[in-house]
């Protein structure tokens, strides 16, 4: 097939000899132009590489805050008299904490509890009641802790289920935490694209972010007993006389990026 262009015709009646172009040239040279517009793309292609990075970072923050649940349990053979004994053990502990100095805002009944235990078991004969109810405490001096604890147990609370230790600037603490979590990720960015000799284009193109933190237990009520459970303690930190050390809280954030290498 021969295709034949618009152009003047010579001496014999035929066209220019420069301007027929066979179909299967056409062909070809389509085909050497995509091949070639390939080559030049595959390399643009070829440096969309990413790199994503997590970054970490925790800050030790001393408790401003200490919340204390407790429990007085009475036991009778009457419902109404370990009930009675109950509320006398309940006032007689509310007191010792106000005497601390504990605002009455602070502190809430959080639970009350009414069971029963029976004679050999056969779920018939009733042997004695136990009614209990469990306070909640916030003490917003935290150096007298102990001396909190100590009244509590003098006056007759007979449970103490857990302490949780905060800070009332988790908010800043969380910030700083994260600021710092983030530069952590950059840095690692740099030093992983350095180390692979590759150029990191430094604005991430995506950000994740998460914090935790800002609490700490002393214990946790498991099975029916007490567990202790220490925090976190820095040399840095409060001291204390007593048998009880408050340490540090641990405030933690992290920060995951992911960058463009060339």
């Amino acid at each position: 097939m021969t295709i034949f262009s618009a152009g003047q015709t010579g001496a014999r009646g035929h066209p220019d000899s420069g301007t027929n172009v066979t179909f299967p040239a056409l062909v070809y040279l389509g085909m050497r132009l995509i091949t070639t517009l390939a080559l030049f793309a595959f390399p643009l292609f070829a440096q969309a590489l990413d790199l994503s990075v997590t970054g970490d970072a925790e800050i030790q923050v001393t408790p401003d805050r200490v919340r204390l649940s407790l429990g007085v349990e009475t036991r009778d053979k009457l419902l109404a008299q370990a009930r009675l004994r109950n509320d006398s053990g309940v006032k007689t502990v509310l007191a010792a904490v106000r005497a601390i100095g504990v605002d009455s805002s602070d502190i809430q009944t959080d639970f009350m509890k009414v069971d029963m235990r029976y004679q050999n078991g056969d779920g018939t004969t009733v042997d004695y009641y136990i009614v209990e109810k469990t306070i909640s405490v916030t003490l917003k001096n935290v150096s007298r802790f102990e001396d909190l604890l100590n009244a509590v147990l003098d006056a007759g609370a007979n449970h103490i289920y857990d302490v949780d230790f905060t800070t009332t600037e988790l908010r800043k603490h969380r910030d700083e935490a994260r600021a710092l979590a983030a530069k952590a990720a950059l840095e690692k960015a740099r030093d992983l694209a350095a180390t692979a000799g590759m150029n990191l284009i430094e604005k991430p193109v995506g950000i994740s972010t998460s914090s935790y933190g800002g609490g700490s237990w002393y214990g946790r009520f498991r099975n029916g007993s007490f567990i202790s459970q220490n925090v976190y303690q820095n040399a840095s930190g409060p001291t204390s006389s007593g048998s009880i050390a408050l340490g540090k809280i641990s405030v933690t954030a992290s920060v995951g990026m992911t960058f463009h290498l060339q």
